[in-house]
């Protein structure tokens, strides 16, 4: 059965309709048509056909569509479980900031970098959104700047480099936070510059993925060999930050702050929440797994990245549900644990010697 998605709430806004002027026009209710842009199951394909013909839009045009991946595609796919995760388990020291002016460093390059990225987007894919909070986040740099620092300055491992030998070519940042500061984030009340380091423990069953972007300006090798750095960096802090990334409670949550920036977030097993930021108008993305989606013993027979790795790539490869590739990937985050915990030590105590 078709599923709608986020494609929806793009052309609606596009048309410069709310949620409600869309009901009324699709003969539909307001939380069917929040449904419908989250892509949630329970909406029929007859209402999303009358969502897609009040948008002037075919069917095709606004359901998610889970295509297949070739070997090669799947290997360049941000966020995957490429070769070089399974390579390279545990991360190197080089792969945290030293002291504050490094991080002060490293912060610019990322806003820096994160303009640079929107710029080079196709403008088919752009929205106005995206720029106008990129323009508000430089013309706030302070506040900015301020913010990632207090956050590192409280758990260095917030903040964490993609590398590939000496060369730095991203930065991801990770947050684990209270349960107040996820629900209040989830549900639209805050913008991820008010999450501060006072929601920020040392580790939790609550992330924030608030930041990953690729470095500009650092030689010109393939595209795909900056994002497997990166997705490396994001889920090596995913499976340090996390207690554990299989159990019932475990959940994260993200922001789409530019239309790839979505994309890669769906293809781990993200969700549109059907909740917007407020200051910044990003979607907000979530990721949770059920008792009920791991409950299949199919995947709990090994506990190497390896294994896990190869059942995550056979289901990019072909249509699957997304519950499967949400609970084979919590195991690999748990696979990962045992090596990638003790560099949460490297961070602290690179931080602690710039202290002292």
């Amino acid at each position: 059965m078709p599923r709608g998605s986020s494609k929806i709430r793009t052309a609606r806004k596009k048309l410069g309709q709310s949620q409600l002027q869309l009901a009324l026009n699709a003969g539909v209710g307001v939380r069917t048509l929040q449904l419908a842009e989250g892509g949630k199951d329970e909406v029929s394909d007859k209402t999303l056909k009358r969502i897609a013909d009040a948008l002037g839009l075919c069917l095709e045009d606004v359901c998610y569509h889970d295509e297949a991946l070739s070997e090669d595609d799947f290997d360049k796919l941000p966020w995957s479980m490429s070769r070089f995760i399974r390579k390279r388990v545990a991360p190197s020291h080089e792969a945290f900031c030293r002291d504050e002016a490094d991080t002060q460093a490293v912060l610019g390059l990322m806003r820096e970098s994160w303009s640079v990225h929107l710029g080079n987007t196709t403008p088919e894919e752009n929205e106005d959104i995206f720029f106008e909070a990129d323009e508000q986040l430089n013309k706030h740099y302070f506040r900015y700047e301020k913010r990632y620092l207090d956050i590192w300055n409280k758990n260095p491992a917030t903040l964490m480099l993609a590398t590939h030998g000496d060369e730095r070519r991203g930065a991801s940042v990770v947050l684990p936070v209270t349960d107040d500061a996820y629900e209040r984030f989830y549900n639209g009340e805050v913008s991820f510059m008010d999450l501060t380091e006072e929601d920020v423990l040392y580790e939790s069953q609550n992330l924030v993925l608030d930041h990953a972007v690729e470095f500009c300006g650092t030689g010109n090798p393939a595209w795909y060999r900056f994002t497997e750095s990166l997705s490396y960096s994001v889920f090596c802090q995913i499976a340090m930050l996390s207690i554990d990334p299989t159990a019932d409670d475990f959940r994260m949550i993200s922001f789409g702050a530019s239309p790839l920036n979505i994309k890669r977030l769906f293809s781990i097993g993200f969700q549109d929440s059907g909740s917007t930021m407020p200051e910044f108008q990003y979607p907000i993305c979530h990721f949770s797994v059920d008792q009920n989606e791991q409950s299949d013993g199919t995947y709990v027979q090994s506990t190497t990245t390896t294994h896990y790795a190869h059942l995550f790539k056979r289901f990019c490869k072909a249509p699957s549900r997304i519950s499967a590739k949400r609970r084979i990937l919590t195991h690999v985050l748990r696979a990962m644990q045992p090596a990638v915990k003790p560099m949460r030590h490297v961070a602290t105590n690179s931080s602690d010697s710039h202290v002292a």
